[in-house]
């Protein structure tokens, strides 16, 4: 209540006292929404809405850092994807429905964290790519008949037409090697694209789940998939999609174990670093919930204390004679 009925205070006062009074609970109550920034500009260090007021918690820089890579990690997001892109999605699984995403809690300071773990990511993925290379030419090549292979062209005129190409000529795959997929990929070509979906599927499924895995990138598919004319005989995007609904399907990569004790210390160390991050989250998740019970607590009251006030105002105006509202006018 606003205490409107002080004895001994004129009329015109009252209403003074009150209309000061509200005005004081108006801001208090809403006011505040003016000092925040409108979240348009994205570089600008601002906090999110959605950050709860829950700053000082029990999480480092460094911890939050690595909280908002997990999640990277954990949702198999490609380090080619634009961030935009990844902010912009609401789907329901996106990364933005996931409480690491605010962990850190200024767009800046992601695209920071962004930018090191697409870096990193990236040299990693080029090198397991090389890799792969490496050990089987037909990845390569299989890659490039994906993209210049067509029905219309016979073998002799494919293999004119691009001899001079590297690939074309890489000693490590034997010429009649090259003739043999390259007439089999375009005779899948004509098959219904159902069975090659269907071919596809079979060949992801035959994958040891140690190789292929809940936790596998779109962008550094194993050996046993790249190098298997299946893999080249859809759309990109087509093929791309159904890897990444098998994947999501798949259970987690198996506890590896190389009989190293030094190997196994450490990949200990590297879990036990992930509990502690995810022990520090939920702590301070759930006090980010509690300061939220408490705010919305508040504003349930504030808002009761100003239709309150306003109400006293309503009877202070409608004073018999000229009332209130008259002494106001004078």
């Amino acid at each position: 209540m606003l205490g409107l009925e002080q004895p001994g205070l004129h009329p015109k006062a009252h209403v003074v006292v009150v209309l000061n009074r509200l005005a004081v609970q108006k801001l208090d109550y809403g006011g505040e929404a003016a000092l925040h920034p409108d979240g348009n500009d994205a570089d600008q260090d601002w906090p999110d809405d959605n950050d709860n007021g829950a700053h000082g918690l029990p999480i480092s820089p460094e911890e939050a850092a690595d909280l908002f890579r997990d999640l990277l990690d954990d949702h198999n997001i490609s380090p080619f994807t634009p961030c935009e892109k990844l902010i912009s999605d609401d789907s329901a699984t996106s990364i933005l429905l996931d409480d690491r995403y605010t962990v850190l809690s200024t767009t800046r300071s992601r695209r920071e964290v962004w930018a090191i773990w697409v870096r990193d990511k990236a040299g990693q993925l080029k090198v397991e790519r090389a890799k792969n290379e490496k050990q089987d030419p037909r990845i390569p090549y299989l890659a490039f008949l994906q993209e210049k292979a067509t029905p219309k062209l016979y073998w002799p005129e494919f293999k004119r037409k691009f001899k001079k190409d590297a690939v074309m000529s890489d000693r490590k795959l034997a010429d009649k090697d090259r003739e043999r997929l390259y007439r089999e990929h375009v005779n899948r070509l004509k098959l219904p694209e159902s069975a090659r979906k269907g071919d596809l599927i079979t060949l992801l499924k035959g994958v040891p789940l140690r190789d292929l895995n809940r936790g596998t990138n779109i962008d550094s598919l194993p050996q046993q998939v790249l190098s298997h004319v299946p893999f080249i005989s859809l759309r990109v995007s087509t093929r791309d999609q159904l890897i990444v609904q098998h994947i999501a399907a798949l259970p987690p990569a198996p506890r590896a174990d190389d009989g190293s004790d030094e190997h196994r210390a450490e990949q200990e160390r590297k879990r036990a670093d992930r509990r502690r991050r995810e022990e520090a989250l939920a702590e301070r998740q759930r006090k980010v919930d509690q300061e939220g019970r408490l705010q919305e607590k508040a504003e349930r009251f504030a808002r009761r204390e100003l239709r309150e006030g306003e109400a006293e105002l309503e009877g202070a105006m409608a004073v018999p004679g000229k009332g209130a509202r008259g002494m106001v006018g004078k």
